[in-house]
């Protein structure tokens, strides 16, 4: 934590504005996990193709059980990077969490050129901006699918589904906490977005 704050503090340093040295650092940090991100869309699209070759076996060897289990152990052994992906997620939590810390305790009360209409990152914001802003580039990529403007398959359909997770944390996260959190959360969704759009497996 305290090697995350000396950086921050420098980046704050030589920024001199609170909300820009947030976007920086988050840029940073999303950066240094591209890696991992990659290789976690890797491992979570080969589970899905195994997920359908399992499906197929069970079709096919529907009426012969034992055949059904070796088949399917013998796929699972030639795919062992499938569970990659969930012990990526799992190794990037903490870095969540000590972020989500970072941005909700380690606040000064200043103003962002980035914000011009909050007088402090401090505060939530009373004006609803922000939270609106982050479900729009929550939603962004599965729109841009859903209107065949861009072709990714690693990026969900537009459902009504897809409205809940960036509503429920825009309602419980960033309409309530500090702004400076609220601008994290911003940044690091429009960076993810950038990802969904460009980085294809």
């Amino acid at each position: 934590m305290d090697i995350i704050i000396t950086l921050f503090d420098s980046i704050y340093g030589f920024t001199n504005d609170y909300g820009v040295a947030i976007v920086m650092f988050t840029i940073l940090i999303k950066l240094a996990m591209l890696p991992l991100t990659v290789k976690q869309k890797k491992a979570l699209k080969l589970s899905q193709e195994v997920s359908i070759k399992v499906n197929e076996l069970k079709e096919k060897y529907s009426k012969n059980q034992e055949k059904l289990q070796q088949e399917i152990m013998k796929l699972y052994s030639k795919n062992r990077g499938m569970s990659l992906g969930f012990l990526l997620t799992f190794l990037q939590m903490p870095i969540f969490f000590i972020l989500y810390r970072l941005f909700s305790t380690y606040i000064i009360d200043t103003s962002t050129v980035l914000v011009p209409w909050l007088s402090t990152l401090s505060k939530p914001d009373p004006y609803f901006i922000l939270p609106i802003i982050y479900i729009l580039i929550q939603i962004l990529p599965s729109l841009l699918q859903h209107f065949n403007l861009i072709k990714n398959a690693s990026i969900p359909k537009f459902t009504t589904s897809t409205l809940i997770m960036p509503i429920a944390i825009a309602i419980l996260v960033t309409a309530k906490l500090p702004a400076a959190l609220g601008l994290y959360f911003v940044t690091s969704s429009i960076i993810t977005s950038i990802e969904q759009i460009l980085v294809k497996v």
